[in-house]
């Protein structure tokens, strides 16, 4: 849309909601810092809001100087005196009506007393007025030189005073207030005094008389009591602030003439806040804050040139992304703001050269971004990118065609033609995109189609132009500069102009004009016919534009840029998601909302994310929309969500014709699998050697079902230490940090803040250090019908050990064997040297030992098909056994993914350094080789890193990033985050995550190195089916309250699965790497009795017996005897039935089949040999006959050859015979335990 508006007061009562033309309208945001013209008085609320009156407004401001809300006056107001209750209510005084006004909070006007006159109640020219313990009003009536009381109905109840010097009479008695006795202390303007009364209107005493020297008054205004009963007084014409104490003795002084900081020239207005700070305006256009011994602290809502200020701006635009420019001539410069109002860059100096303007007027961008700016003084157009890069000028001074004299406004219309008013030259001219003159309308004059000093232009959606001239009026032009109507006259009447100044067109082809001499902006119609006026008081109305949404901007000379919005002028579609428990696609109060699911609206890819009710709105243009939600296999919830209504998952179309229009109730139901899920995340600000850092753990149950006995586990690397930890914890046998949560609910979460420090030695900087976290219990997941899972789960570990060599285990710890091979492979800095497969059953394990010296050894297992987690394990070990630490290589741990694909386990690895950029973003895995070569299928871990670097405090902070398209938005998952944050999806074609930290309070780096870091961390995978080499680039700007964004570093991967090719200069030695894996073909005999002989067959066992463990169910037996096919061992005491391993360097091998402990006589009871089992062998199905044993048996036990109890029997006392049956259990040997009062039995059975 178009530029600018030079207004403020545009409604009424903005605080409220303005009926404007059927649509309601409010305040919604300042861009930039805001100006106050002339402040006459100030109030601070219990919250720290400045609340400042000028003549016509009452305005709120944070101390940013961001416009919170305004109230306006009314015609003929002159507001000079302001106070808030304890309520909150707002009261005014005005002279211009001669009353005394109240405003509830929230703006509304809920009191109005007093009248033009000398009699009870009356007044003329009120001025200050403060309330007493009792609630009562003490009003100054300043021509009538007394003071009035009423209720605090504004009912009159006395009066005293009249015009005179003496005691106890006033001249041009000015503000007044109570203390804590309820006495008066008023200023005697005229008199040069101050004087004190009693609550019933008695002098008690006066202070002050005509001069400079203390206690000397020359025509004070302001009076306010501190909480020590102390006394102070604006000393206008001294510039200056005094001090008294209840009796009028003079304590203190501050401030000198001047306009530095610190100095006052002509005071106004004063309070004193809860927190002993003083404030004063000035008829300088100053509000000043200081200390209570009058150090100055600051100044707020001036005009200056640092970043968000402004010295009267001009015109104002919008682009597309939301982003704002406002043109501030004064300052030569164009500033950018981003679409919550917070200044993003600006552009622009002083000049003639390239990029420099002399008068920067008027601004309006295209639809590819670009920004055109009106260069006034130096006759020209200049053409800049949106980052503010000149691109292009054109335009000299003169006459000819193409040359302007002191061109004013421009505008573009929908073939990007650009249209100019040329108003010394009393034309309109016509350029193309390139600068190329097309066509040129007007000549000085007052008749229909001549121009007089044109202004305000702008193209209508039929190509038609609305021109402003001087002669006050505005003319409409076809698309080949033909007259067409005239709207307006001069005069003050509805549709007559006394200065029109600039003019805009809302999405229905409305009209408005904005009228810097008649204080209004008008509507008038498609065909110029007047709709109704909004009268502006003294405010000067001039730029004014809307947005695509008919928002209204403004700027104004006395208080910067402003918007205005309804609500209903934004096109909305909206609706909720969640999960139908009982799936009847109505959202009942059993159904559970479904947070952070992110919807997307196509065509155009508009963005939203549902919040924690489950509701999202997605703001978009006019047109014909479906909407979805962008769902991955496996949700943000980790478990799959089933669409239910509707079942496609996408909307019937939408259709929205008209801007403002709002579709709701557009909602999707879902199934879910209700199970808890545990997810962890951990991120740091840095590493830095011998330095404190920060460390935030986060754990959440995203599932929704509550979980128990919850714990998160530490293990932090070789050379980081906690300082302190904001919970408790343990250390356990493995030195992990293990932090008890207990009960997680279902969609709670929370942070474990650390201060960890890094140690001293010089040699380990560069060293990176890998930081594992993991919650517990793990995760359930109910697999797909069809998932080829084979149960195994494959682990990793490694060492260094001696002679500069790495050891690794491959450990299958699943609960079945691999049903095939699968394939391992070791990398050395980063680059392939060995690959091979393997096989093993559960429990099995394998053992590389690689050669090392210094080089970074990574070793990557795939898992077998459709694993619940990942597709393969990976581990990275960094600098074992180099001659020096100089011989070490540094920085492969982090270029490939980490192990961390569980949302249980999380894993950041960050190098050792000293000095760094605070400000940075870090990207995991950061990519092989300078061309950051990334696995395609990686999920890319983001960390933005920001540190307060300036000399105060930082209040605000706002991290705004755009993503790449080569990103999947519905793998988005946030991590650990420094500080409390909220989180906005927004954008077109491209999300926009945007953080802000409201009221984070951040300290800076000289106050507190450790405390002035934050970071945000968060998760995205690139989209499936991308060209091969797509290239992903991210970058975040960075804002500290209203300074300069830091842009950060920009991180690149590069989408590519690097060919498994071995070098001849990398590959490794098969032999060398010693992985020599024990297998078990059989054992001779299956049974054996303790003492006996066992015999172990297979293969890679160790000659050297020592080099041999043989266990039998976990129990070591004696090797007598080895070599590499056979081990001999002795059955040791204690063993009960169970499997055989084999250990050896090469690693672990476990029997298939069971071994038995064959009972001896000894060992079975007498009472045992009459127990029958009949068939043995059997299919299956057996009989028991323990009829003639003469004991009672109390259980019988099974158990198969995995020692796992597969079928309990009962038995009664009158039973003497069991039939049982395993047909379905499988074959092999049985092993049937009989227990009695006289002890136990067991028995043999084999199922054929």
């Amino acid at each position: 849309m178009k530029k600018s508006l030079y207004i403020l007061q545009l409604f009424i009562l903005l605080i409220c909601s303005v009926p404007l033309l059927g649509q309601n309208y409010t305040f919604k945001k300042s861009i930039g810092q805001v100006i106050l013209f002339d402040p006459y008085d100030v109030a601070i609320d219990t919250q720290g809001y400045l609340y400042v009156i000028s003549s016509q407004f009452i305005a709120k401001l944070d101390t940013n100087n961001q416009l919170q809300s305004i109230i306006y006056g009314e015609k003929y107001s002159f507001l000079n005196s302001l106070l808030l209750d304890k309520a909150g209510n707002i009261w005014v005084s005005d002279r211009g009506l001669n009353e005394i006004r109240k405003y509830d909070p929230t703006g509304k006007l809920v009191l109005r007393f007093g009248s033009w006159g000398g009699g009870d109640g009356q007044f003329i020219y009120p001025h200050g007025f403060a309330f007493d313990s009792q609630g009562n009003i003490w009003v100054v009536d300043q021509v009538n030189d007394r003071i009035q009381k009423f209720d605090s109905n504004g009912k009159f109840l006395l009066k005293f005073g009249s015009q005179g010097s003496a005691n106890g009479q006033f001249n041009s008695p000015e503000k007044i207030t109570v203390d804590a006795q309820d006495n008066l202390w008023i200023t005697d303007a005229s008199n040069n005094r101050i004087q004190k009364f009693d609550s019933n209107g008695k002098f008690l005493l006066k202070s002050g008389s005509y001069g400079s020297a203390n206690g000397q008054l020359i025509y004070p205004v302001s009076i306010k009591v501190d909480d020590d009963n102390n006394i102070w007084v604006t000393d206008t014409f001294n510039d200056r602030v005094q001090k008294f104490d209840s009796n009028g003795k003079f304590l203190d002084k501050f401030g000198s003439q001047g306009s530095e900081d610190g100095q006052l020239t002509s005071l106004q207005g004063m309070a004193i806040d809860k927190n002993r700070h003083i404030w004063i305006t000035t008829a300088t256009h100053r509000i000043q804050k200081f200390d209570f011994y009058g150090n100055y602290l600051g100044k707020y809502a001036t005009q200056g040139s640092s970043n968000g200020q402004y010295y009267g701006p001009y015109g104002i635009t919008t682009d597309l992304q939301g982003n704002t420019y406002v043109a501030d001539p004064v300052n030569s410069r164009v500033q950018k703001f981003d679409s919550e109002g917070n200044f993003i860059s600006k552009f622009g100096s002083n000049g003639s050269n390239d990029g420099q303007f002399s008068t920067a007027r008027d601004i309006i961008t295209d639809q590819f971004g670009n920004v055109w700016i009106v260069d006034q003084d130096n006759h020209r157009i200049q053409k800049f990118d949106s980052n503010g890069r000149f691109s292009a000028k054109f335009g000299t001074y003169g006459l000819e065609d193409g040359q302007f004299k002191y061109p004013s406004y421009i505008d573009i219309d929908s073939q990007g033609n650009l249209w100019i008013s040329d108003t010394d030259n009393n034309r309109i001219q016509k350029f193309d995109s390139n600068g190329k003159f097309l066509l040129k309308f007007g000549s000085q004059g007052s008749a229909n189609g001549q121009l007089s000093a044109p202004k305000g232009i702008k193209v209508d959606r039929q190509g038609n132009v609305w021109v402003i001239d001087a002669n006050a009026r505005v003319q409409k032009f076809d698309p080949s500069g033909k007259f067409l109507l005239r709207v307006g006259s001069y005069g003050n009447q509805p549709g007559q102009f006394g200065s029109p100044t600039d003019i805009a067109v809302d999405t229905k082809g409305n009209i408005w004009i904005s009228d810097d001499s008649n204080d209004n902006i008008q509507q008038f119609t498609p065909d110029g016919k007047y709709i109704a006026s909004i009268n502006m008081y003294d405010t000067g109305p001039g730029y004014i534009t809307f947005d695509r949404y008919d928002n209204l901007y403004c700027t104004s000379y006395y208080f910067g840029a402003l918007v205005f919005g309804s609500d209903q002028l934004q096109t909305f579609i909206k609706g909720r998601v969640y999960s139908d428990e009982n799936q009847n696609c109505s959202f009942d109060s059993s159904d559970k909302p479904l947070s952070q699911i992110v919807m997307v609206a196509q065509p155009g890819n508009y963005y939203g994310i549902t919040d924690s009710t489950g509701n999202y709105q997605i703001q978009v243009d006019t047109g014909i929309f479906t909407v979805s939600q962008v769902l991955h296999s496996k949700s943000t919830y980790g478990q799959l969500l089933e669409p239910i209504c509707p079942a496609t998952n996408t909307s019937e179309k939408l259709t929205l014709k008209n801007a403002g229009e709002v579709v709701s109730n557009i909602n999707f139901a879902n199934k879910v699998i209700l199970t808890p899920l545990l997810t962890t995340n951990i991120a740091s600000d840095r590493r830095r050697r011998c330095m404190k850092n920060n460390t935030a753990v986060s754990f959440s149950n995203k599932g929704h079902v509550d979980a128990t006995n919850v714990k998160v586990y530490i293990k932090l690397p070789q050379y980081v230490f906690i300082e302190s930890v904001d919970k408790p914890y343990i250390i356990d046998k493995d030195s992990n940090y293990v932090f008890t949560i207990g009960l997680l609910k279902a969609g709670e979460s929370g942070t474990i803040h650390i201060i960890d420090t890094v140690a001293c030695e010089r040699n380990i900087v560069g060293l990176t250090q890998c930081t594992k976290v993991w919650i517990t219990p793990a995760n359930s997941y109910t697999l797909p019908d069809n998932s080829l899972w084979d149960k195994s789960d494959i682990v990793l570990k490694g060492k260094c050990i001696e002679n500069g060599r790495v050891q690794m285990v491959i450990k299958n710890a699943g609960l079945e064997a691999m049903a095939d091979s699968s394939e391992f492979r070791i990398l050395l800095n980063a680059q392939l040297a060995f690959r091979k497969n393997y096989k093993l059953i559960a429990g099995d394990s394998l053992v590389l030992k690689i050669p090392a010296n210094g080089k970074t050894i990574r070793l990557e297992a795939d898992q077998r098909p459709d694993h619940p987690h990942k597709s393969q394990t990976n581990l990275t070990i960094e600098g074992c056994m180099a001659s020096s630490m100089d011989m070490v290589s540094k920085g492969f741990v982090d270029v490939l993914p980490q192990d961390d694909a569980e949302p249980e386990v999380a894993i950041e690895c960050l190098p050792i350094i000293d000095s760094y950029d605070p400000n940075d973003k870090l990207v995991s895995p950061a990519g092989t080789s300078n061309n950051h070569y990334t696995p395609t299928t990686s999920e890319l871990k983001y960390v933005v890193r920001f540190q307060n670097t300036g000399t105060d405090y930082a209040y605000k902070v706002v991290v705004v990033d755009t993503l790449s398209e080569n990103l999947d938005i519905s793998t988005l998952q946030m991590g650990s985050v420094s500080h409390a944050y909220t989180l906005k999806v927004s954008g077109k074609g491209h999300p926009v995550l945007t953080w802000t930290f409201n009221d984070i309070n951040l300290p800076d780096s000289t106050r507190d190195q450790t405390g002035s870091n934050g970071f945000i961390q968060f998760s995205i995978k690139p989209k499936t089916g991308l060209s091969e080499k797509a290239r992903i680039e991210n970058f975040a700007d960075i804002f500290f309250d209203y300074n300069d964004p830091v842009r950060t570093n920009t991180t690149a991967n590069v989408l590519y699965d690097i060919p498994p090719v071995i070098t001849e200069e990398n590959k490794l030695n098969e032999k060398g790497l010693l992985f020599l894996i024990p297998t078990i073909s059989s054992f001779t005999p299956e049974q054996a009795q303790v003492g006996e002989q066992l015999t172990i067959t297979g293969t890679n066992y160790q000659p050297v017996i020592t080099d041999n463990t043989v266990k039998i169910n976990g129990i070591t037996a004696t090797v007598v005897s080895a070599n590499e096919t056979q081990l001999v061992v002795t059955v040791p005491q204690g063993v009960t039935a169970g499997k055989v391993s084999v250990t050896t360097p090469g690693g672990t091998a476990t029997s298939e089949t069971v071994f038995v402990m064959k009972p001896t006589a000894s060992e079975q009871p007498q009472w045992s040999r009459p127990i029958v089992i009949s068939p043995n062998p059997t299919e299956g199905r057996f009989t028991i006959d323990f009829s003639k044993t003469g004991v009672q048996i109390q259980a019988i036990e099974i158990y198969n050859h995995l020692g796992q109890q597969i079928s309990p029997q009962t038995v009664s006392k009158a039973t003497a015979r069991k039939e049982v049956d395993l047909s379905d259990t499988g074959t092999g040997i049985y092993l049937i335990v009989f227990k009695t009062d006289k002890g136990n039995a067991t028995r043999k059975l084999i199922v054929k």
